[in-house]
């Protein structure tokens, strides 16, 4: 008796739930159908990515968003079985996701660019600023050495000192010159990376319209047939 009233519990438990799951399923699906990659591009148009903090929110706003467009895609693929024609459903959801995928990738590829390139400014920073002071400590040792041996006169010691500032700056402007390189590689593959954008946006564009007009064709084909059949009657 105690086991069947234990069974009796945990299916009323059970039943009680369903509606709170398929409620919360709904409104997934409903937040999924309405999103729109286009706010996305909005908000992180080509070459607008200029900090951590900024690709963070980006690569969290690509994760959510690749969510959407597959709870959208899950979804549409369910309602394209119970259409008519449900391989050209099927064809319209799958071109649907490709296209939303396309649109929201260069945004991924431009935060991650940053945040590499961002990773080795730092490190080039550190290391520049490691071999000054080494460069330092060793120019003042090696000057020690030097004055206490050879007993120059002052006037030497201002040359070897003029000398060795040549030095540093030279080797201050080569770091420059490499930083400049790298900045100007940087620049040129955000660039490429905000044509293939453009394009990418171009041909979803393209996309939704033909996508358009084959929905229309086929609402005309269903309503000629209901046409027909309704004269035949």
């Amino acid at each position: 008796m105690k086991q069947v009233l234990n069974i009796f519990i945990v299916g009323s438990i059970l039943l009680s739930s369903q509606p709170v799951f398929a409620q919360s399923t709904t409104t997934v699906e409903a937040d999924s159908q309405s999103y729109s990659v286009s706010a996305l591009t909005e908000r992180y148009p080509a070459n607008s990515i200029q900090s951590s903090t900024a690709a963070s929110s980006a690569l969290a706003d690509v994760t959510k968003a690749r969510s959407f467009i597959e709870s959208r895609f899950a979804a549409g693929q369910r309602a394209c079985y119970k259409e008519f024609f449900t391989n050209s459903c099927l064809a319209k959801v799958k071109e649907q996701k490709r296209a939303d995928l396309a649109v929201i990738k260069p945004i991924e590829i431009e935060a991650n660019a940053y945040t590499r390139h961002a990773k080795v400014a730092e490190s080039d920073r550190r290391l520049a600023e490691k071999a000054a002071q080494s460069e330092g400590r060793a120019t003042a040792s090696t000057q020690n050495k030097t004055d206490a041996a050879s007993g120059k006169s002052t006037e030497a010691n201002d040359l070897t000192k003029d000398a060795q500032r040549k030095v540093r700056a030279e080797n201050y402007a080569k770091k420059n010159a490499d930083y400049a390189e790298r900045q100007k590689l940087l620049r040129e593959n955000e660039q490429a990376d905000a044509k293939k954008r453009a394009e990418n946006v171009e041909r979803y564009e393209a996309k939704v319209r033909e996508s358009e007009a084959r929905q229309k064709e086929v609402a005309a084909k269903k309503a000629e047939k209901a046409r027909e059949q309704a004269n035949k009657q």
